[in-house]
């Protein structure tokens, strides 16, 4: 009677065992299957070049990486400098970026796992998934940005040739009375930084 009492009792052990087992499979599943990402969400990811760049970064540092050290990182990238030339304003905007709008999306998306209160990033294999869409956005929208940051600097320049050769005195420029320089200086001052305003938007979004 003892035999059959143990006996019975070790096929129900196994049985929740398989059955747990079972279970187990079932969600491990259902979490692969979660975490397969659309292709609009893996565009709204890379269409930015910030959470390009954080991506670039984190599998460069083995998939892990610290918040300050990060945004030092892109910021040095977006001003084309090294990190020891930024500023305080240059390292702080984009760290709050990274900390209010990228990071949190990337980690709601499931790409990555962001402690916001340690600054700690890391990597998730949900990521892969962004492989095959990287290196075709990346190098577009480096050129954009350079092409716009090339242009500014033209018309800036353009504008200031200008108005020192009317102010000088400069034959065809000296037609045009200060008043107008005035203008077009300040014009031109407004529509450059309202694109540089722009642009920062941009990266920001």
């Amino acid at each position: 009677m003892a035999l059959e009492t143990l006996t019975q009792s070790d096929a129900k052990d196994a049985s929740t065992s398989e059955a747990d087992a079972e279970t187990e499979q079932q969600e491990q599943q259902e979490e692969e299957v979660q975490e397969l990402l659309s292709k609009d969400t893996i565009f709204e990811l890379l269409k930015n070049q910030r959470r390009r760049d954080a991506i670039q970064y984190l599998k460069q540092n083995d998939g892990e990486a610290k918040l300050g050290d990060m945004a030092e990182f892109i910021a040095a990238k977006e001003n084309d400098i090294d990190i020891a030339q930024l500023s305080s304003s240059q390292r702080k905007r984009v760290y709050i970026g990274l900390y209010q709008c990228h990071l949190p999306k990337m980690a709601t998306s499931g790409v990555i796992d962001f402690e916001k209160n340690r600054g700690d990033i890391t990597l998730k294999q949900t990521a892969e998934q962004l492989e095959p869409y990287l290196g075709d956005s990346t190098p577009e929208t480096e050129d954009a940005t350079t092409a716009t940051s090339q242009r500014n600097v033209a018309v800036a320049g353009a504008v200031g040739v200008g108005v020192a050769a009317g102010l000088l005195g400069v034959p065809g420029f000296a037609l045009v009375p200060d008043a107008a320089w005035a203008v077009v200086s300040t014009t031109a001052l407004v529509v450059l930084t309202a694109m540089e305003t722009y642009r920062q938007h941009e990266l920001d979004d």
